[in-house]
């Protein structure tokens, strides 16, 4: 079997739903502002080679991948659910295992993106982090050789333990975060206006929040994961409600996309002159 090489953070299936009717993305890169406003195919955007690859002398293990890949299978099935019964007007009624499945993909989807990782990983504080263990290891056991030392604090050995570190947490479970979101529920937003949509970024999940509070639960506090041009998702505190809701609210809409934006290195959409207009009012 051919080791998969590109490791997309935003799934492919999700990213197919937001596509126009030729079957591609209108997209911003905030990294190559030059190209504008560009289309390209979703299995060309969103992804970075082995970016959930852990390598150990020179083996490379692609398992948190393939489990992405399979967990992203299951949630296919239950966003469908959760979009059409959305449309309807009606609750997706999901079962107890389907609703762990999307309690998962959203808690890993919130956490796998490079635009999260980032702005909780500070190359400084791993610097510190390592020197500590190191320092730690050699008080209780025994100073490192040379060649330990020239593999691990070398450039190159800093980098590949750095990136196995950020495989590493980007893979916990988050049990504490899991409980919390399987005593939540689910509210469902539709947008009923053909010519308004939500756009997808390379930050996924966005939480907004009241001035002062941050947690999970709290009220004011709202956590949305957008899964198709028309359809959204947001954690509500009461456990195994499901609402359904029209959303017509344009300011709001365009307060959650220009959000999006705002922590995303890049945005994509079906619309390009949505995505033209969230630019240039940057």
């Amino acid at each position: 079997m051919n080791t998969p090489k590109r490791h997309h953070f935003v799934p492919q299936m999700l990213l197919r739903r937001f596509c126009d009717q030729t079957g591609r993305l209108w997209y911003y890169n905030k990294k190559a502002p030059h190209i504008g406003v560009a289309s390209g195919a979703p299995q060309a955007l969103f992804f970075e080679k082995h970016f959930y690859t852990m390598q150990e002398n020179g083996v490379r293990d692609t398992s948190l991948e393939t489990y992405f890949s399979h967990l992203e299978g299951q949630a296919n099935t239950v966003i469908e659910k959760i979009c059409t019964a959305g449309r309807a007007g009606r609750q997706p009624k999901l079962t107890i295992s389907e609703k762990k499945v999307w309690d998962l993909f959203l808690y890993f989807q919130w956490k796998r993106t490079p635009d999260s990782i980032s702005s909780k990983m500070s190359f400084t504080d791993f610097e510190e982090s390592l020197a500590e263990s190191v320092s730690k290891f050699e008080q209780r056991f025994r100073p490192l050789t040379d060649e330990e030392r020239r593999r691990i604090l070398s450039e190159s050995g800093k980098k590949r333990l750095r990136e196995n570190a950020r495989v590493k947490a980007t893979a916990d479970p988050g049990t504490a975060i899991q409980d919390i979101l399987s005593n939540m529920g689910i509210a469902i937003a539709v947008i009923r206006k053909p010519n308004k949509s939500f756009v997808i970024g390379s930050k996924t999940v966005v939480k907004l929040t009241p001035p002062g509070e941050s947690r999970l639960g709290e009220p004011g506090v709202e956590v949305w994961l957008p899964i198709a041009p028309d359809v959204a998702v947001c954690i509500v505190p009461q456990r195994g409600h499901e609402i359904v809701m029209t959303l017509d609210n344009d300011r709001w809409l365009r307060s959650l996309n220009a959000a999006i934006l705002q922590e995303s290195t890049v945005i994509a959409g079906r619309s390009e002159a949505l995505i033209q207009s969230l630019v240039c009012a940057r």
